[in-house]
């Protein structure tokens, strides 16, 4: 009984000790390669015998099962396959050259009888003892697929200790035999000691040439002429790997028989989503123009980071580095995630919501492989917003307590945090917020890590006016039915907005929106001035509290606000 295909070989000339190309080119001809022959090289110079490949692509799995099968070091090797559903299983080399893979046959009796597979080792501890033999004895490939266990429990103890037994035997050294573990999560499978003793490698989820290349292949096949939006949909996909781009164009193509960029944007979004850590919107916001109030901090941002990303060329010929991020603190309500959002659009950056409240696991390890997915998912959008709200709950201060697993857990977690906080690397312009900012570690908020840390407290008076005028849509926007004159309407504003003093401006909103029910409820046309009158006094804000509030967070602005401006 035939198991499944790999794609047919097409020969073609070597570089080295591997082939330049692998049998998945003949689909993918522009796939990277350089992370599979890293694995080699590092086989080579005796790094380890075991290598574990972490991706959810099935085409990159694909793609280094073919490669590893036709190049040099393996082309009249034995290869063995072992996943859960399929067992153990040998590759065969037909004479039409191509590749499958037959499932392995045991002893009579030493293994259970299948229906249709006779004799196959499907137990994954059989499976192992078969190979230990193997990889000692001869020159051999052992690729182990689909590990990650759809349980939560324990990690398979005898895997475990076979990669560790494996990674430096002398005898699989000396043949030059290579094993692989492909799975999507490195964590669900190996314990930090394993991990010492593998190569572990990453491949890449899609760079700009594979994504046009794949973007190209797939219009031809489909007849659509492209002409101009090829390279914006290449760089629109940024953040998905292979298999997903295909999956999205097709869909694309299915229901609007073409690939209509804003359709493929809604679809990438949804993929991104499902990550649980980020959520990409295009087009967020109408810009700082959307914000009432809020002057000072608006012409700050726009001259010291809205300007350094519009003029990019002009601030590289001064050497002017661009921004690294910021974060606005203050209290609740205060806008600072529709900042975020207006930011976004005024430099026409897409924005990246992080959510930090799916970041922490339970297994050791994984939150660390959380974060390093979801920034490496980030850093490949990038140029981009990356807006963290509650920043609080990511850079934590560190406390000098007695540790347990959580808390060195969370420690490890800030680590990776503050190491590309400083990358120099970084892409992604970071904006935090947060209503806790004495609880952000002091290494986390320094220069060269986050830029500025921005105060947002209640609006003054002028500012108090601006945001009813903008809610009013009397400045953009819908506007709300009034039964006023141009006069009375000016008289309202300037009582409210000295009526409303420490109010946030998610209470000015909501004050508007009060009155808006009201005018529901008595079957009115139009809002009346009585109507504000009446939503007023029914709000009640505790005055002594937000002015405490406010010099809470004045002696906070004084002690990090980097800029007189702020202040």
């Amino acid at each position: 009984m035939l198991g499944h295909k790999l794609p047919k070989i097409r020969k073609n000339r070597e570089i080295g000790t591997t082939c330049e190309t692998s049998a998945y080119k003949e689909t993918q001809p522009t796939l990277n390669y350089a992370w599979v022959r890293e694995i080699l090289l590092k086989r080579a110079v005796n790094r380890s015998t075991v290598a574990c490949v972490a991706t959810s692509d099935p085409v990159r799995v694909l793609q280094i099962k073919a490669y590893l099968a036709e190049c040099r070091d393996f082309a009249s090797s034995e290869v063995y396959l072992f996943e859960p559903w399929r067992g153990l299983e040998q590759l065969k080399r037909s004479g039409n050259q191509h590749l499958y893979f037959e499932p392995v046959r045991g002893n009579a009796g030493e293994y259970a009888q299948i229906a249709g597979i006779q004799n196959a080792v499907l137990d994954l501890n059989q499976a192992l003892r078969h190979m230990d033999k193997i990889l000692q004895s001869k020159r051999s490939l052992f690729i182990l697929e689909y590990m990650d266990s759809p349980q939560e429990q324990e990690k398979e103890h005898q895997l475990v200790y076979a990669l560790r037994s494996w990674a430096h035997d002398p005898e699989i050294r000396y043949q030059g035999s290579l094993i692989v573990l492909i799975v999507a999560s490195i964590s669900r499978v190996l314990d930090e000691l394993t991990k010492e003793y593998v190569i572990l490698q990453q491949p890449p989820i899609g760079s700009y040439d594979e994504r046009l290349k794949t973007i190209d292949d797939l219009a031809s096949k489909l007849g659509i002429a492209l002409k101009e939006t090829r390279e914006r949909l290449a760089q629109a996909t940024a953040g998905l790997n292979i298999h997903q781009l295909e999956s999205v164009l097709l869909e694309a193509h299915q229901r609007h028989r073409g690939f209509p960029l804003e359709f493929v944007k809604e679809l990438k979004s949804d993929y991104i989503k499902k990550s649980g850590l980020l959520e990409v919107t295009e087009d967020a916001a109408e810009g700082f123009a959307s914000i009432g109030g809020y002057q000072k901090i608006k012409g700050f941002v726009i001259e010291n980071i809205v300007g350094v990303l519009q003029e990019s060329e002009r601030a590289k010929h001064l050497v002017l580095t661009l921004p690294r991020g910021f974060v606005l603190f203050g209290p609740p309500g205060t806008g600072k995630s529709l900042f975020a959002r207006a930011l976004a659009a005024e430099v026409n950056l897409p924005i990246i919501n992080f959510r930090t409240e799916n970041l922490f696991s339970k297994y050791l390890g994984e939150s660390g492989q959380h974060f390093r997915d979801a920034i490496r998912l980030a850093e490949q959008m990038s140029p981009a917003i990356l807006f963290i709200d509650e920043i609080d709950k990511l850079l934590r201060r560190r406390s000098g307590e007695t540790s347990d697993g959580a808390s060195n857990e969370t420690r490890g977690v800030l680590n990776l945090v503050l190491e590309w906080l400083g990358d120099k690397c970084r892409q992604s312009i970071l904006v935090g917020a947060t209503n806790r900012p004495e609880d952000l570690d002091e290494a986390a908020i320094r220069p060269g890590r986050i830029d500025y840390m921005i105060p947002m407290l209640y609006p003054d008076a002028e500012a108090r006016r601006q945001i009813l005028i903008v809610h009013l849509g009397l400045q953009g926007g819908q506007p709300v039915p009034l039964n006023l004159s141009p006069e009375e309407s000016e008289r309202l504003l300037s009582f409210l907005a000295q009526e409303t003093e420490d109010f946030s401006g998610a209470e000015l909103e909501h004050l508007v929106n009060k009155a808006k029910r009201l005018a529901f409820a008595a079957r009115a046309e139009a809002l009346a001035a009585e109507h504000f009158y009446e939503a007023l006094e029914r709000t009640n804000i505790d005055h002594d509290q937000r002015r405490r509030e406010v010099e809470h967070f004045s002696r906070i602005a004084k002690k990090h606000a980097r800029d007189t401006d702020l202040l």
